[in-house]
């Protein structure tokens, strides 16, 4: 293999790990699910970086050799997947049944720990090659991908069927979408993965070298789009979401509250008010301030302030829209959407989009 691939490989691998290591020291409100996020990207990682110390010549790390290394990466990164996307609503029962998913990575690994023993050991130097002989790579490499494929088609019904629960306003829907787009982008990834190893079986030995740098490349620009949609999209990666109660919320405005609500917030829009307090609020939906906290939490997710400094977000990209608005600067546009000055809208307009305003303006309004 090339030096240039066997780099271009060994640096998808290095940037997954930085990832993790960027990611483990930022705050974030679903601990759950980074854990099993960091394993997905973690093994992910370990896949290139192992074959690419190997292109490079590279059979020890200190004492430790590397040939053959224990490590059953590749059945941890489609089960940290799955985790990571279920453990999106922490509130929500796990079935123990989902720790079971870790077995065949807990075989597997044993497995791979006598093989490894013995080799370096030297009791048995020709262990792994009598192993490839008898074809159990190539079936095992079938078994993971299958499971993999499996364990994201789980992962992708679970998004769907929840998103018509899901409690939020459209910031939290858009996270769900940016879920489910990721998951179908570790679907088609899976996917190419096992037409290379259909490939690898079916040409032979002779090939087996090329289609497998193809199948490192993949990696590699795979941990690429994951290292940049961590990095830009680190809001979307681990929120706590909640559902709504079945039953409860299928005529959402036959409660008066949510109709009130619905009517001061949407048709009269009186977040636009820069002073509005929650007091205030409530007396006009004819609520009590812990209701209308309670209500809003339990239907949006967020608190009264999220949830007001929300519509403003999404009243001001609504003007940036309007053609008459474009004579105005940033700053009244956010004064009319209802921001009282310029540090809070920028802040809370970064938080909510991901971008400052002027990024968002130059992006979409140009």
């Amino acid at each position: 293999m090339g030096t240039i691939i066997a780099i271009i490989i060994l640096f998808g691998a290095i940037q997954g790990f930085a990832v993790c290591v960027y990611l483990y020291h930022k705050k974030k409100e679903n601990v759950r699910a980074f854990h099993f996020y960091f394993l997905f990207l973690f093994s992910l990682a370990f896949f290139n970086f192992l074959y690419a110390l190997k292109y490079i010549d590279i059979d020890a790390i200190g004492f430790i050799p590397l040939a053959a290394f224990p490590f059953p990466y590749k059945y941890l990164i489609g089960t940290g997947f799955y985790l990571y996307i279920i453990h999106q609503i922490p509130t929500e029962k796990k079935s123990a049944i989902n720790y079971l998913l870790f077995l065949p990575a807990f075989c597997y690994g044993i497995l791979r720990a006598y093989w490894y023993f013995v080799l370096h050991s030297g009791k048995d130097k020709d262990i792994f090659w009598n192993v490839y002989q008898s074809g159990f790579f190539t079936y095992n490499e079938y078994v993971y991908l299958f499971l993999n494929l499996l364990l994201v088609g789980w992962a992708i019904r679970f998004l769907k069927k929840n998103k018509s629960r899901l409690r939020g306003t459209n910031i939290t829907r858009k996270n769900w979408e940016w879920l489910l787009k990721f998951s179908y982008a570790f679907l088609v990834f899976t996917g190419l993965h096992l037409v290379l190893a259909v490939i690898v079986h079916a040409v032979g030995d002779a090939y087996n070298g090329i289609v497998y740098s193809i199948l490192l490349m993949l990696n590699s620009v795979y941990i690429y789009w994951v290292g940049f949609e961590s990095l830009v999209k680190l809001r979307f990666l681990f929120n706590r979401h909640t559902l709504k109660e079945e039953g409860r919320d299928k005529n959402e405005f036959s409660d008066p509250l949510a109709r009130n609500l619905a009517h001061y917030m949407n048709g009269e829009e009186i977040f636009v008010n820069k002073n509005l307090k929650m007091a205030e609020v409530a007396a006009l939906v004819n609520s009590t301030e812990k209701e209308l906290s309670q209500y809003i939490y339990e239907t949006f997710g967020v608190s009264f302030s999220t949830y007001i400094n929300e519509l403003r977000v999404q009243k001001v990209k609504t003007l940036l829209q309007a053609e008459e608005q474009k004579k105005f600067t940033l700053l009244a546009i956010a004064e009319n959407a209802g921001f009282n000055s310029k540090s809070s809208f920028n802040a809370v307009f970064k938080k909510v989009t991901g971008l400052t305003p002027t990024q968002y303006k130059e992006a979409h309004c140009s």
